[in-house]
Formats: C-alpha cells, sequence, structure tokens
C-alpha cells in the first residue's frame, strides 16, 4: 500500500496535475500495489501539490505558508513528493532556489533527461530533484512524460515498475514531435 497526500486537488489542477496520481495509481496496480488517500501530509508516502491559478495561490497562501517546513524537510530526504508550477515558484526560495523575473517563456523542453511544457516569467531551473523529491515548471501528467524518473520512483515507493515498450515508443514519439525531433 502506497499512502499519498494532495493539496486541494480541485483548485491546484490548472494543467492536469493531478493526472499524475492516475499515472501512479495505474503502475502501482500493474505491479501490485495499491494506492491509497491520506489527509497526513508529513507522513504520506507520496505527496502531489499541484499548479494552482493565482485566486487559488492568495486564497491558501497561509496554508501553504504553514506547510513550507514539512516540503523541506521532504526535500531534504528526497521523499517522493511532486511540486508543479505556482507550487513549485512559491516553495523555490524555501527551498534554497533563487528566481528572478524574465520574459515569459511558453514551450516544450527536453533538459536533463526531463520532458514536459513549461510557461513561465521566472528562471528557475526546469526541474528542482533531490532524491524522489521533484520540484518543476513542466506542467500536467509529469510522470506520464518522464518514465525514467516514473521508475525511479516507483522503485522508490517499493515497486517494481512494469512499464510496456509499447508505452515506452509512444511517450518517446510524443517527446520527438513535440520539441520538432
Amino acid at each position: 500500500m502506497i499512502t499519498f497526500f494532495t493539496f486541494h486537488p480541485e483548485h491546484f489542477n490548472n494543467n492536469g496535475d493531478q493526472g499524475n496520481l492516475l499515472v501512479l495509481e495505474v503502475e502501482a496496480k500493474a505491479a501490485g500495489a495499491q494506492l491509497v488517500p491520506t489527509t497526513e501530509l508529513e507522513g504520506a508516502d507520496f505527496v502531489l501539490f499541484g499548479d494552482a491559478s493565482r485566486a487559488a495561490m492568495r486564497h491558501y497562501g497561509e496554508v501553504l505558508d504553514s506547510l513550507a517546513p514539512v516540503l523541506v524537510s521532504r526535500y531534504q530526504r528526497g521523499a517522493a513528493t511532486l511540486v508543479v508550477g505556482s507550487c513549485y515558484e512559491r516553495f523555490a526560495a524555501d527551498l534554497g532556489i533563487e528566481s528572478q523575473s524574465m520574459p515569459r517563456r511558453s514551450e516544450f523542453v527536453s533538459q536533463d533527461g526531463f520532458f514536459g511544457y513549461r510557461n513561465t516569467e521566472l528562471d528557475l531551473p526546469i526541474v528542482t530533484r533531490s532524491g524522489n523529491f521533484v520540484a518543476t515548471s513542466l506542467f500536467g501528467p509529469f510522470l506520464a512524460k518522464n518514465p525514467e524518473f516514473l521508475v525511479q520512483l516507483l522503485e522508490g515507493l517499493g515497486v517494481e515498475a512494469k512499464l510496456s515498450p509499447a508505452r515506452l515508443e509512444m511517450i518517446a514519439e510524443i517527446q520527438r514531435r513535440s520539441i520538432g525531433g
């Protein structure tokens, strides 16, 4: 059994970020494991903070601030966590990452073994990683687009990943077409 915590999925899902849980659930089930929700951020096996609107970020601002120490602890331990988009921007300074404004970048990118779509005005690294903790400016179902990391994440959660060759080829083809390769 793998427990997961997701922060207000009804508001933190701008670009389908909650789809990461579906990917994790499908792959865990294929390996004989079950994904189970929990309300406990600190003790969860996997944590997801998706991208949200500016209004949602303002509305939940104090709560997000109160959760920063737990995320920093997860980062330091390399605990299985995915922080996306506006939440990455919000927690970057807590994680020791400095950023500055830049002209908006809206593009598919492939860098350091990670692939996805980003739309940002901050010069944050595309991916900040510590073990199985990833903070990223890449939106949507990140795990579906990054099978190497998905395998590492599953193994870190004690699950033997069984990604099919057909699925891996489909992902590779999507990446080739998206970045013009």
